[in-house]
């Protein structure tokens, strides 16, 4: 029960524990109360779990006393890029297809109704370029100075090519991508995550997803990267959601006739069903050499900014959602106080015990493989179990506010937007 100086014993096992009505109450000794909202709706079978804690306990193993420094070619790796290349093969069988079709079968006009087939699926299957989303806010070289000046020397420590633009949004996450069909190499900077990062802890985080475009990891290159945003297209083209109203205004027009709405559904279970399982395979298939990549991208991380920092920098990471919780009500009801800041105040203010129950929650939980990214505590635990290393970039706090005040105006673009949304 709870006293009045704030300690209360646990239900579980009786052990004394701190109380900060504040934060969620939980047991450091034998993990009650540390995930209340329970775990997952449909649990995985016990056989399951135990395969993917091995496969994430033996990959950690494998960089903990290995010293591979780039993704290898492992056969996981090579199954993914031929997954990749089926899909980037199709559309041009299908174009040659067509072509054929129309020129070598006859009558005419019964090659050209029946080149349509092969033309629909070669425009369907088509490879698309990567492009931000409409709400990012761009932020060229010559309005950013020193964030690019700090983006160059990340660049240059690390060896990959520097960042020719960076994209500002409210998405409380820091990215690496490659746009385009020339794929220039692009910075995008979640303004929750952001702002609530100290100045080395942002030098960390940089530093992490530069890596990617040193590594070579497979999901930003060219064939799996684009192989698998062909198969987001289609997962969204055959599933039913997106076109739910456009079919119900037909279903009215016609006189209540769900022939339409039929034939939506059996798209969706054959060709809808067949493109999510193969997406699904790829994603299992790539995903040893996506974990991977992540724990060598932090590994490439504390050599630039430190272990120290970038440890605290994942742990921070943690608390992701809760910094866009923050800045959501800020611009919703806290007038008086401006979002960034309240962001600031929100992550700062949270002791060292609640993000450790973050911490075990991402042990208990995350010890999955249906993400790209290892459970956190792993990786915090990887770089602390190396030997320290001391930072070859130093970002100081002048530094950190002029980068503030060169986003000051896409970050007013981002808050101006979401107080339209809300």
């Amino acid at each position: 029960m709870q006293t009045e100086q704030g300690i209360s014993n646990c239900p579980q096992c009786a052990h004394q524990i701190r109380v900060d009505r504040r934060y969620v109450i939980w047991c450091d000794k034998c993990d009650w109360n540390v995930h209340p909202t329970g775990t997952d709706d449909q649990p995985l079978p016990a056989w399951r779990q135990r395969l993917e804690h091995k496969l994430a306990d033996t990959l950690y193993r494998e960089l903990e006393h290995g010293a591979t420094h780039r993704p290898g070619w492992d056969a996981a790796r090579i199954g993914a890029y031929l997954m990749s290349a089926v899909v980037l093969l199709v559309p041009v069988l299908s174009l040659l297809a067509g072509i054929a079709l129309v020129v070598f079968y006859r009558p005419l006009w019964l090659s050209i109704l029946l080149s349509l087939i092969p033309f629909g699926v070669a425009v369907l299957l088509r490879p698309r370029a990567y492009h931000l989303s409409s709400d990012a806010h761009i932020v060229e070289r010559a309005q950013a100075p020193t964030l690019f000046a700090l983006l160059d020397e990340i660049a240059a420590a690390i060896g990959t090519k520097p960042i020719v633009a960076v994209a500002v949004n409210a998405i409380p996450n820091v990215f690496f991508a490659r746009v385009g069909w020339r794929f220039q190499p692009v910075l995008g900077l979640g303004l929750p995550l952001w702002e609530s990062l100290r100045p080395q802890e942002r030098v960390a985080i940089l530093a992490h997803e530069l890596g990617h475009g040193k590594n070579g990891d497979a999901r930003h290159g060219w064939v799996v990267g684009t192989a698998d945003s062909v198969l987001c297209e289609l997962q969204a083209t055959f599933s039913e959601e997106p076109y739910d109203q456009y079919r119900q205004d037909l279903i009215y027009a016609r006189d209540g006739d769900t022939s339409v709405s039929l034939v939506g559904k059996l798209l969706d279970v054959t060709l809808g069903n067949a493109v999510r399982g193969y997406a699904w395979l790829l994603n299992k298939v790539d995903l040893r050499s996506s974990q991977r990549a992540e724990y060598l991208a932090d590994r490439r991380a504390a050599e630039i900014a430190g272990s120290d920092a970038t440890a605290r920098a994942l742990e921070r990471t943690l608390l992701a959602e809760a910094s866009y919780r923050a800045l959501e009500r800020a611009v919703r009801f806290e007038k008086d106080v401006a979002p960034l800041e309240a962001v600031r105040r929100a992550v700062t203010e949270v002791p060292a015990r609640e993000i450790e129950r973050h911490a075990r929650v991402s042990r208990i939980r995350d010890t999955r493989v249906d993400s790209t990214h290892p459970p956190t505590y792993l990786r915090t635990k990887l770089i602390r179990a190396r030997p320290s290393q001391h930072a070859l970039v130093v970002l100081g706090t002048d530094q950190s506010r002029a980068i503030d005040r060169e986003l000051a105006p896409a970050a007013e673009a981002v808050l101006k937007e979401l107080r339209a949304q809300f």
